[in-house]
């Protein structure tokens, strides 16, 4: 068994059974730095310090390291996986969709996210001279080769625009570009906003007017077995939940009408997928898997996106919360119709009864999505891969970090938990900023 580096974190726990998936994916692993991140930052659990040190050596040791995909210079910043050692894989067969254009903008996300953190503990200096060159490293690659290509984030991968690709890159250039001026580097990052605003409006084309739907990935061909409907962008949305945004539908924040639209549509494209869900009840949440024509290892529901659909609802709820009120437009009117058959568009403040009865049981559903995924979880609590789409046995390699790390952050986000902001404060509605918005311009309910 190859002993792991320090900071680096094995997509299963090892398992000599399966050797192929004791492999070191920045992706997966940058998933749980960010739930280390919110127990440190959020909650003040310095125990992670030491951890979360060696995790960001090894995540900047990662850009250095020649590769398939080429030196720093050529490519070698999309390298998505490596041996535990952080030795560079040779065999293509275990690097398909190598290189990953989401590298880049996962690491790029989890450096900025630590080095505001300790901005707060006065570590300033050790962030401009020794962080920030790291993370500009990945924020220049970013700026210069968004609009190529590149493999999206499910297994077997395809080639071509990704959603939750681009929306890690618009993230990334806006948090960076923030830092950059926040520890005096603003000629570094000079044209990053404006290489982000491009990627917002880019991200806007995935959006399927039709069917009211984001689309996970621009090949929609069947041939290539992809219609476009799956859970990555429900991904997105969960791990680019910024409170400060609101329900900004551009940023597919959580509680706006596109994500929520998203999240019925393509739910319910999943019921009809998996026989397991076939005798649950209508109205109840079923099972999520990777993308409808998913055949890896059967093509089975996933731990990971069943708790993200949870989860998306949870941070929601968190947000009207603190907005003081929910917003029923023509284009989120199908979702909340799940719960209240009469409720009509229109702005339902805190005070009501109406957004009372809705958000009960927005929460009574989230709840019941996790407690039916605790049906298919082990004895010993360590999650596979997913679960079997016949039988709801837990089904793959056993201790998916991705599952592990899903199911943390769809706890923290029941428990309320909001992470801190990596959005740049014009960009769009500040939580507290409705008193700015005049009375006759909206149709407030409070039945």
């Amino acid at each position: 068994m190859i002993p792991a580096q320090p900071g680096v974190v094995s997509v299963v726990i090892p398992d000599d059974a399966r050797p192929e998936w004791n492999t070191y994916w920045i992706r997966d692993g940058c998933l749980v730095y960010d739930v280390w991140l919110n127990q440190l930052i959020l909650f003040g659990d310095t125990s992670l310090r030491p951890f979360l040190d060696d995790a960001v050596h090894a995540l900047v040791r990662t850009q250095h390291i020649k590769s398939r995909s080429g030196n720093v210079f050529t490519g070698a910043l999309e390298e998505p996986v490596y041996y535990l050692n952080l030795a560079y894989i040779v065999d293509d067969n275990a690097r398909i969709g190598a290189p990953a254009a989401d590298t880049p903008p996962s690491r790029a996300a989890v450096l900025i996210k630590y080095a505001d953190w300790l901005l707060t503990q006065d570590n300033g200096t050790w962030v401009a001279n020794h962080l920030w060159p790291a993370i500009n490293l990945d924020l220049q690659w970013i700026s210069s080769h968004w609009t190529q290509s590149s493999w999206d984030m499910w297994w077997p991968p395809v080639c071509g625009g990704s959603y939750w690709t681009s929306s890690l890159q618009y993230r990334a250039l806006t948090a960076g570009a923030r830092l950059g001026h926040k520890i005096g580097r603003p000629e570094d990052v000079a044209g990053y906003d404006t290489q982000a605003s491009k990627i917002l409006d880019y991200m806007q084309t995935f959006w399927d007017e039709k069917d009211g739907y984001m689309a996970e990935t621009t090949v929609t061909d069947v041939k290539a077995g992809r219609s476009g409907k799956g859970a990555a962008p429900l991904t997105a949305s969960v791990y680019n939940f910024d409170p400060t945004l609101g329900c900004d539908a551009k940023t597919f924040q959580p509680c706006s009408d596109r994500a929520l639209a998203s999240h019925k549509f393509v739910a319910n494209e999943f019921r009809k997928f998996f026989p397991i869900s076939q005798d649950i009840p209508e109205g109840d949440p079923a099972y999520m898997g990777f993308f409808l024509e998913d055949r890896f290892e059967g093509g089975h529901p996933q731990f990971f996106a069943s708790f993200n659909q949870a989860e998306q609802l949870y941070d929601a709820l968190t947000t009207w919360d603190r907005l003081g009120q929910l917003d029923v437009t023509e284009l989120s009117s199908a979702f909340f119709r799940q719960f209240d058959k009469t409720v009509t568009t229109g702005t339902y403040r805190k005070s009501g009864r109406t957004y009372k009865r809705l958000t009960t049981a927005i929460r009574e559903w989230a709840d019941a999505a996790i407690a039916l995924l605790s049906k298919s979880t082990p004895d010993d609590y360590v999650l596979p891969m997913g679960l079997h789409k016949e039988t709801g046995k837990p089904h793959g390699p056993r201790g998916m970090i991705r599952s592990l790390s899903a199911a943390l952050a769809a706890y923290d986000a029941r428990s309320g938990l909001t992470p801190p902001s990596w959005a740049s404060p014009h960009i769009g509605a500040e939580i507290g900023d409705l008193d700015c918005v005049r009375p006759e311009e909206q149709i407030v309910l409070n039945a």
